[in-house]
């Protein structure tokens, strides 16, 4: 019996849009991106300290994203940062698919050529090409009128792995675990000021996974308890079971340190970016 192999689905990381228009990175970038700036509004104006050195947060209105999104629609939006999930997927869609990608999708597309009749498109020119004309004339033409325009044709020595693209906001790739672990650190943290950060850690691994299994194999929301461990010569010390997660309390706060980061370099035209100030 001869097996087929099985042929894995390609990871399409462009995706098109109904008019043709094509993202530069996956739909999750831009979803993240405008969760971030909504986010990053409703904290405005808060101080985060950073290694010692205190930044407060707030947007540099010159730059040239936030002179082609309007930041006060955003701010308007249902609040993302709540202590109660349930209804913020349901905000984060609002604010998405109901507002942020129709309006702002255009921003985020590749700009490459356009095959249509008597369409003159904004910040494009128009190039009749005459039939049965060769790809190598075409392409001579082209060169030719660039060299004419006070903008010359650039020719971009691209390394490997690298791309250029000519959309009007390009964002760098993003992963979804992490700036999803980032979102609940960010909501958690400044909805719950006496939480600690095993609190903070706790809650946020349990709305994200809630199969999650602790220590001990422990599926809710563990308490911290006292528990007898053997000492030094065989005698019995009493301590609490903080300890088996320190490196998740250590892990906590790097978190929160970067969620604060990611906020002031979005402030100022940079996402995403959290491992330091720029």
């Amino acid at each position: 019996m001869v097996k087929s192999r099985k042929i894995l689905k390609q990871i399409v990381r462009r995706r098109i849009g109904h008019e043709g228009g094509r993202f530069v990175q996956d739909i999750n970038v831009y979803r993240w991106f405008a969760v971030f700036i909504k986010c990053a509004l409703e904290l405005e104006g808060k101080s985060f300290t950073i290694k010692g050195k205190v930044h407060k947060l707030k947007f540099d209105r010159n730059h040239k994203w936030w002179k082609l999104i309007d930041l006060k629609s955003i701010k308007k939006t249902t609040k993302l940062i709540k202590s109660d999930y349930k209804s913020v997927p349901k905000s984060i869609d609002q604010l998405f698919n109901g507002m942020f990608l129709s309006k702002y999708r255009n921003l985020f597309n590749e700009k490459s050529t356009i095959f249509d009749e008597a369409v003159i498109r904004k910040d494009y020119s128009t190039i009749q090409i005459p039939p049965n004309y060769s790809i190598k004339k075409i392409v001579a033409d082209v060169k030719y009128w660039y060299s004419k325009k006070e903008v010359k044709l650039k020719f971009v020595n691209r390394g490997k792995g690298k791309q250029v693209n000519n959309a009007d906001i390009v964002l760098e790739l993003t992963n979804e675990d992490v700036m999803k672990r980032l979102f609940h650190t960010l909501r958690i943290d400044q909805t719950n000021p006496n939480f600690t950060n095993l609190d903070i850690y706790f809650h946020r691994t349990f709305i994200i996974n809630k199969k999650h299994k602790f220590k001990n194999g422990l599926t809710g929301i563990p308490k911290i308890v006292r528990s007898n461990r053997k000492g030094a010569r065989d005698t019995r010390v009493t301590q609490t079971i903080r300890t088996d997660y320190n490196s998740d309390i250590r892990s906590t706060q790097r978190d929160i340190r970067y969620y604060k980061i990611l906020l002031l370099n979005l402030s100022k035209g940079v996402f995403p970016k959290f491992d330091n100030v720029i």
